[in-house]
């Protein structure tokens, strides 16, 4: 039985670059593999930190100091640092009511209280996000920070509007908090129209810290991710990286086919994605209208998913366990609700699968949610 993976977030494995990046390890190692006998530098390999600033200049007008910018393994240890830095066990912080999961798991395991804000198609609605932080303030538990993903949000793949942005810049200072940028996915866009400046951009004092990846654009086994902030901010989350520093080899093998092909490969990359996105919405429009009118699914200008609303009816857990039975497997709603809710989602990643494999996957995908229909005396029970 041939597998169709609708779960996780990582690009077509016929996109990852082997050849080039063999030439670049050879090269590397056989001109500078002596210097892998010395431990990273505290900050990370420059000249990749060089192409992290390259990449914001690109997209922002400006490069970012490279003393802003800090490389850790992989987006999720530099989450994994903030919230360190930021919080104990028992701190309030605020996330959208629906985010990445990877992302809530590191919260949950830093037992910090999550208060979720409502989220509608164009993402963080900041009027509620106003009356949840003023409640807050007057119960006595201000947020330590506010987690957000702004730029092609996961799982909806929104993207928040600039008069939004600014408003929660505002928020962020009258309420002085801190705010978390996870801008891992900003490089695949679909749309023609710019995409708004990110808050790190935007931001006029120091309390924004930008989190960035290039596993998003190679895949997640090569463990590259970085974060920019502030020296005042970055003293704090660096005070907790005691692992040795990042991996050197590895962040000089992406630096030296990223200084050549960066541009290139993320062209190859959006290409391939927005063609799979499409599969996955015309298949979905095919498919999925027949399972009633509650029935809806975004279709993201970039990103790496769409998000599914299902029939309120559907029994999810046996909707999972009937993919899985079939060799299809997507992540369910609850894996994003901030709090841990059964909700009537799912996300499909789109990057992984193959065409052949999207256009045969979702049809089943719509037989098993079909299957998974409770019914009224069940719902009653």
């Amino acid at each position: 039985m041939r597998e169709i993976n609708f779960a996780v977030g990582r690009p077509d494995p016929l996109s990852f670059p082997s050849d080039a990046l063999a030439a670049a390890a050879a090269k590397i190692i056989s001109s500078r593999g002596a210097e892998l006998v010395n431990y990273p530098d505290g900050r990370g390999y420059e000249p990749l930190r060089n192409i992290a600033s390259q990449r914001f200049e690109r997209s922002e007008g400006r490069p970012v100091p490279l003393d802003e910018i800090v490389l850790t393994s992989g987006s999720m240890q530099a989450l994994q640092l903030i919230t360190e830095a930021f919080t104990e066990p028992g701190d309030t912080i605020v996330t959208e009511s629906i985010s990445y999961g990877g992302s809530l798991g590191v919260f949950r395991n830093r037992q910090v209280q999550i208060v979720p804000t409502p989220i509608d198609k164009q993402g963080l609605d900041t009027g509620e996000l106003e009356t949840v932080l003023k409640r807050l303030v007057a119960a006595g538990t201000p947020p330590k920070f506010i987690y957000t993903i702004p730029t092609h949000h996961n799982p909806t793949g929104s993207i928040l509007p600039l008069e939004r942005r600014k408003r929660l810049l505002e928020l962020a200072r009258e309420y002085d908090t801190l705010i978390v940028d996870d801008h891992c996915y900003g490089d695949i866009v679909f749309q023609s129209e710019s995409v708004p400046s990110n808050l790190y951009q935007l931001v006029e004092d120091d309390r924004v810290v930008y989190v960035g990846s290039f596993s998003k654009i190679l895949g997640p086994g090569v463990r590259q991710g970085y974060f920019m902030a502030p020296e005042v901010l970055q003293q704090r989350i660096l005070a907790n990286k005691i692992d040795g520093g990042t991996n050197t080899l590895s962040s000089m093998i992406v630096a030296e086919y990223l200084v050549n092909y960066l541009w290139e490969h993320i062209r190859e990359i959006n290409n391939v994605m927005k063609e799979r996105k499409n599969a996955v919405v015309e298949s979905l429009e095919e498919h999925f209208g027949v399972l009633g009118e509650e029935v809806w699914w975004t279709n993201p200008p970039g990103g790496m998913f769409v998000w599914v609303r299902i029939p309120t009816a559907t029994d999810t857990r046996k909707a999972l366990r009937l993919a899985a039975k079939r060799g299809l497997y997507y992540t369910p709603g609850q894996g994003f609700s901030a709090m841990g809710e059964d909700i009537p989602f799912l996300r499909i990643a789109y990057g992984f699968p193959n065409i052949e494999d999207i256009r045969r996957g979702v049809p089943i995908l719509a037989e098993c949610i079909k299957t998974a229909q409770r019914g009224d005396k069940e719902l009653a029970a």
